[in-house]
């Protein structure tokens, strides 16, 4: 009886114990978010804790035997075991710095093949506070000067301005065996980061997206359209080869066969590098190579610093400091592509009006001219959509390759029709193939509408201008309304935030792509076309001085309201839809304005030593092969990214590297595009088109049109 009294009352003393230890617990957890202390470790401790000892614990029979023999061998040293463990980061470091991605050494996990095949896997960790304390912190004007706020709430209390990498998302790379899932992967790490980080009140939320898990090799086999593709591709090749040897071995057999002879020199690579070489210094539209040249170096350098910035950063001040300290103009240039919408209105009024002018002409040749345009388009465009959706995503691999190639791939395999259609900036721009594509049809788009203009122009000049002022003020108003309707802004914002993935961008979804919004620079060039035929009449002349001191106040005045894009970036400017609706027209306004200055005192005046620097002989091909450069610099841009081992320090230096070395790439690559199909396409539908179009024509009328049409068309492609 004495010993059962003792045991009840043992256990009572117990209970009470373990019940003042409970409330004490809970006295201590809820003291500690009612005063609101911060964790006791720093995020990197954090992690360490939680990923030291990691192995994924949950998942199919096959992964958790593979996991028990990795932890096996990782005791015994066992080298392949080790290799797998050191070939990840356990320990974020950077974190404040903007080094957002730890990728660890991703060759290693993946080249390892025996007894266990190694995986690679980018997981994405998001971390917010369990507490209701407030993490906000006042800002400096430095963007990585943090003052002396506490760290935890840089990262509990980030607010996610586009500006800036995310300081609150860590992306840790990890290597697994191959018979685990990116879902077995997520619920292991979820569970240790949950054991680990929820003891200082932080939810650490995982997210293992499957196409971010990495074999080595090829990890889908190749299809039928793959080998189509490849097929293709080297048949063009073999043709091209075999007609030049045909034209150099027996040119005599070529000069008495003129039918063979004209098919077979459309493929061979001695005609059309003639072509692409050729050059009359005497041309006046020799300039607008040169132009063309300089825009696309522009636009390449423009495009290498998007890809930088969507790209992995171990210390990302360098490009967040470009939202403060400028240079300006870089962040307000998303336009410049503007000067080629220009380019094409100009030229489209030089060679359709003269077919117009004839005697005859008639509603068909609006169509002929625009088979035209679209046959000379569509055979380069069409090889890269091609290459893109089968062939793009076979050339290499790397943590990111699956994520910005594959991806890619299926838009092209499921939404070509819109491109070949030309309607891609009219769809969803999470569904586009070739993120550049909306240029194509744009321009397609805007040469109909000019062809029909200038088909009414040459039939009724008043009725012609008449129409021409119709649909520049529809055009001028829609951009406006649409703004202002919609709240978009003016200009399309380079963020870093919209670069890691553009097409989920409102304002380059609904703004920025359709051609509605950018028709003001095309119908300006085809405007200045009339202006200048009319001052070339008159004999206008405008000394050297008003040519020079004329285009640097133009060019001043357009630089200026171009910088004023800038005030859009400041952080917490209210939104004013009038501003931004009436700075989306003048947007669209200030290179075609520019390019327009240009061609009028160009082609009645000339600028002198100018006019020979921008039409000299080197610049002449690689105007020619605009069309081809504009096609393959994104995917060139997109390979080199996309095989990124570690992230990049994005200086200045490492800007102008990676321009050189992708934009050297980009025009060997489009020379071998235009020679092998860009020009024996275009010519092939030039001989089977002109000859309707020019068979009405007195011989005067044809030395005519022989010295504009050929050239712009065969000689100067729009872009």
């Amino acid at each position: 009886m004495y010993y059962s009294s003792s045991v009840i009352i043992l256990l009572c003393t117990l209970m009470s114990v373990e019940s003042n230890d409970q409330n004490y617990h809970k006295t201590v957890v809820s003291t500690r978010t009612q005063n609101n202390v911060n964790p006791n470790l720093w995020i990197s401790d954090l992690f360490y804790q939680a990923l030291k000892n990691f192995t994924v614990r949950d998942g199919s029979t096959a992964c958790q035997k593979d996991t028990k023999i990795y932890e096996i061998n990782l005791k015994n040293y066992t080298s392949w075991a080790v290799r797998m463990a050191e070939s990840w980061d356990h320990y974020p470091i950077g974190i404040l710095g903007g080094n957002r991605y730890h990728l660890g050494i991703y060759d290693e996990c993946v080249d390892l093949h025996h007894p266990i095949r190694g995986q690679y896997c980018l997981s994405e960790i998001k971390l917010t506070t369990m507490t209701e304390k407030d993490y906000s912190f006042n800002r400096t004007d430095d963007l990585n000067n943090f003052g002396n706020n506490n760290t935890w709430n840089i990262i509990l209390g980030w607010v996610n301005y586009p500006d800036q990498v995310q300081r609150n998302i860590v992306n840790i790379g990890i290597c697994i065996p191959y018979s685990c899932s990116a879902l077995d992967l997520q619920i292991s790490l979820q569970k240790e980061l949950d054991r680990v980080f929820f003891q200082e009140q932080i939810k650490a939320a995982v997210k293992v997206d499957p196409i971010m898990c990495t074999v080595s090799g090829d990890m889908y086999s190749h299809n039928t359209a793959y080998y189509i593709t490849c097929s293709f591709l080297v048949l063009l090749v073999i043709i091209c080869c075999t007609a030049t040897a045909l034209q150099y071995i027996n040119p005599s057999y070529y000069q008495n066969n003129k039918t063979f002879s004209e098919i077979s020199n459309v493929f061979s690579f001695m005609e059309t590098s003639k072509e692409l070489l050729k050059f009359d210094k005497n041309h006046e539209l020799n300039i607008i190579n040169g132009f063309k040249v300089v825009l696309m170096f522009i636009i390449l350098i423009g495009h290498r610093l998007m890809f930088v910035m969507a790209t992995p950063m171990s210390y990302s001040k360098t490009i967040e400091n470009i939202y403060l300290d400028g240079p300006m103009i870089v962040l307000t240039s998303m336009n410049v592509v503007d000067s080629f919408f220009y380019i094409s209105g100009y030229l489209t009024y030089r060679s359709v009006t003269p077919i117009f002018l004839k005697a005859g002409s008639g509603w068909s040749d609006i169509a002929l001219q625009i088979i035209r345009r679209i046959a000379r388009l569509l055979p380069a465009y069409y090889v890269i959509i091609a290459i893109t959706a089968y062939i793009l995503p076979e050339l290499g691999d790397g943590p990111l390759w699956l994520q910005k190639t594959w991806i890619d791939a299926e838009k092209c395999k499921n939404y070509w029709w819109a491109n070949v259609l030309f309607i891609s900036n009219f769809i969803d721009s999470r569904h586009e193939c070739l993120i550049n594509s909306w240029y194509v049809s744009c321009d397609i788009h805007f040469y109909i509408t000019g062809v029909i203009i200038l088909y009414v122009y040459s039939k009724n000049i008043k009725y012609g201008i008449g129409l021409f002022s119709v649909v520049l003020g529809i055009s001028l108003l829609t951009t406006f309304t649409i703004t202002f309707l919609m709240k978009l802004d003016g200009l399309f914002l380079m963020h870093i935030a919209i670069f890691e993935n553009p097409q989920n961008s409102i304002t380059f979804n609904e703004s920025y792509r359709p051609s509605y919004m950018r028709a003001i620079p095309f119908l300006t060039g085809l405007g200045v076309g009339l202006i200048v035929e009319k001052l070339r009449k008159k004999k206008v002349k405008f000394t050297q001085l008003t040519v020079y001191g004329g285009t640097f106040i133009i060019t001043s005045i357009c630089l200026a309201a171009q910088l004023y894009g800038f005030l859009f970036y400041k952080r917490d400017r209210p939104y004013n839809p009038l501003e931004n609706s009436f700075y989306a027209i003048i947007n669209h306004c200030t290179w075609a304005v520019i390019s327009m200055c240009i061609t009028i005192f160009h082609l009645t005046s000339g600028y002198g030593i100018l006019t020979k620097v921008l039409s000299n002989r080197f610049l002449m091909p690689l105007g020619r092969i605009s069309y081809s450069v504009f096609l393959v610099n994104i995917p060139i841009m997109t390979m080199s990214q996309s095989a990124e081992r570690l992230p990049t320090y994005p200086s200045y230096e490492t800007l102008v590297n990676l321009f050189i070395q992708d934009t050297t790439k980009s025009y060997i690559l489009a020379v071998l595009l235009y020679l092998v199909v860009e020009a024996p396409f275009g010519n092939l539908a030039n001989k089977l088109l002109r000859r309707g179009s020019m068979k009405s024509l007195s011989n005067s009328n044809k030395k005519k049109i022989d010295d504009t049409i050929y050239y712009v068309e065969q000689e100067i492609s729009h872009l």
